[in-house]
């Protein structure tokens, strides 16, 4: 992450040295009227002329913009001369979809160009959906990550009514592992209303776009723009960032007024201009490739010399030394500029740095929660045998889980996950034996009855009863753009089918007993799958017996490392079972690879 420099006194200044100099300093940070950020129409039209010979010779090739394969990375595409990261070269790849007995195997097939003729192929024309479903992909997401994504979305749903009439389940299973799932349900919403109200065409100006559930002001000025060549501006992150150096506003890109100007600044550029989605799709790119947040390469940059913030960088750079920065006491305060936050910026009067445009923006602190998993699986096989009948326990093929479904609203709205109940807001997890009393309650609500889930008391009962094991696998955290989730997870394996409760026995709309394939069919989250590879981590440690008993001498290790209730196993540490090499764990780490 990006640390930008502090802010200097917005009044005075003292350097070392004895000049005065008017001027030199950073124009965001003394008395200024909000005129000196404003950029008369010759420097607007230099910006928008270099900005589209740049783009035309320099772009990313990319598929929603019509470019055949291969796709380079970002790396590849920004490598210095004579410099190359390991792996900067790696063309992206797509995954082959999975078959029912070959889940865990993540075969690739390289996106090649199938051309005979040796000549580079024109990019074709785009459709609009694809300029929609390629915006929505992208917000809060890399470029690099989407370029998979979406060619696997447009492979299964090419046009807006293959996706209208697509399953909530399908949707959700080629969106699993982007995040933000709030973007899929509004885009196969969207493609519902497109189908309803425009006959599956979508429209080109922003008034009607912006009557689809999900488009927003940015996506619909993207798609009028790029798809359909309409003068409509449109402003994300990077063109903040470019906007605020640009003009010098020393602001927090977050900040409303700022956000605002950026789209001053947007519309001033594609106004007369007879390519404007190329110079909107070229201002998020500078943005993207050269305007980063933390090491911009002003050097090679197109518009350098129509940069307030790399021309203020060059004064200084000329003018080191100490200097008294005079007052302007009968300017007009800028209400663009944050003179707030004077004390971020104290101390940092010799930097040259572009990055202290924009401000440093304010994040809110995350959420902590506590969370209890219950992860509860148990043998089957496929032609319904009694799973005691089964030859060999394979968990990717052999194993059943109890999967739940999240309530429409909300963070996952929609996706499937494991049983689970929220203990409290904070970040320690509670003991093992805490955390099963906590979720009494919750696997009663399932199974009816708690002796389902408990630990058998005598050996005649342990031989009816089938929970093989109740485990702890120890802890996780997973992070979300808002909420970090502290996860403490157990694993209650059964030898067969364990009775459900009447009524979730009949009605599997929120609970449902999956396989691995039926999982990745109807797709799982991150999260998920992070829980599922400490499953089978576990699994590959020595079989669990429900009659072997540990020697004595080992007991107390086993205890340490497993924590299982109802039988003890070999010594063998958490750290040797989970990095013990193995064909089959390097199977499942391919399957949870993106």
């Amino acid at each position: 992450m990006a640390v930008e420099p502090e802010m200097e006194d917005a009044v005075t200044t003292l350097v070392e040295g004895d000049a005065k100099c008017k001027g030199a300093h950073p124009i965001a940070l003394r008395p200024h009227s909000e005129a000196v950020h404003q950029a008369d129409l010759k420097r607007v039209r230099d910006v928008r002329e270099k900005l589209l010979e740049w783009y035309t010779e320099h772009r990313r090739k990319l598929p929603w913009r019509g470019d055949p394969p291969p796709y380079p990375t970002t790396a590849t595409h920004t490598k210095q001369t004579g410099k190359r990261k390991a792996g900067a070269m790696d063309a992206f790849c797509v995954r082959a979809a999975p078959s029912d007995d070959s889940t865990l195997v993540d075969e690739k097939k390289p996106i090649v160009d199938n051309d005979d003729d040796g000549l580079p192929s024109a990019p074709r024309r785009v459709a609009p959906y694809e300029t929609w479903v390629s915006e929505i992909m992208l917000q809060q997401t890399r470029v690099d990550t989407v370029v998979e994504y979406f060619l696997r979305w447009i492979d299964k749903f090419p046009t807006v009514q293959a996706l209208a009439e697509a399953s909530e389940e399908e949707v959700n299973a080629l969106w699993a592992g982007l995040g933000y799932y709030r973007r899929a349900r509004m885009l196969h919403a969207g493609a519902k209303y497109v189908m309803e109200n425009f006959n599956g065409e979508l429209p080109s100006s922003t008034e009607q776009l912006l009557t689809i559930p999900g488009i927003g002001p940015y996506t619909a000025g993207a798609i009028s723009s790029i798809a359909f060549q309409n003068q409509e501006p449109l402003v994300d992150g990077n063109v903040i960032r470019v906007a605020a150096r640009l003009r010098a506003v020393g602001a927090d890109p977050k900040n409303k007024q700022l956000i605002n100007f950026s789209w001053k600044v947007a519309r001033e550029l594609v106004e007369d201009c007879d390519r404007p989605g190329d110079l909107n799709q070229a201002l998020m790119e500078l943005g993207a490739t050269m305007c980063t947040v933390q090491n911009p390469q002003c050097a090679t940059c197109p518009v350098r010399s129509s940069c307030l913030a790399y021309e203020e960088s060059q004064q200084r750079r000329e003018k080191p030394g100490l200097i008294e920065y005079e007052t302007e006491t009968d300017a007009k305060p800028c209400e663009l500029c944050d003179f707030s936050r004077y004390d971020e910026w104290q101390g940092q009067a010799n930097s040259f740095e572009m990055t202290r445009y924009p401000l440093k923006a304010k994040k809110n602190d995350s959420k902590n929660e506590v969370i209890c998993v219950s992860v509860i699986s148990h043998r089957h096989t496929e032609d319904d045998e009694p799973a005691a009948k089964a030859k060999r326990d394979n968990p990717e093929h052999d194993w059943k889980f109890l999967m739940t479904k999240r309530p429409d609203g909300g963070l996952l709205a929609g996706q499937w996950e494991f049983v689970h109940s929220k203990v409290e807001d904070g970040d320690k997890i509670p003991a093992f034996t805490q955390r099963k009393t906590h979720m009494k309650s919750r696997l009663t609500d399932l199974f009816g009855d708690a002796a389902v889930f408990t630990a058998p008391t005598s050996n005649a009962k342990a031989k009816t009863h089938t929970l093989e094991h109740r485990q702890d696998l120890g802890e996780l955290v997973h992070i979300f753009s808002h909420v970090k989730h502290h996860m403490g997870i157990e694993h209650l394996h059964f030898s067969e089918k364990p009775p459900l409760v009447v009524a979730i026995e009949h009605d599997i709309a929120d609970v449902r007993w999956m396989t691995l394939t039926e999982m990745n069919q109807l797709g799982i989250t991150t999260g998920v799958k992070k829980i599922l590879q400490l499953v089978f981590k576990a699994a590959k440690t020595p079989a669990i017996s429900t009659t072997s008993k540990t020697p004595k001498a080992t007991r107390s290790s086993a205890k340490a490392t497993t924590k299982s209730e109802t039988q003890p196993t070999p010594r063998v540490s958490r750290k040797a079972a989970v990095e013990a090499p193995s064909k089959r764990v390097k199977t499942i780490s391919s399957f949870f690879k993106k």
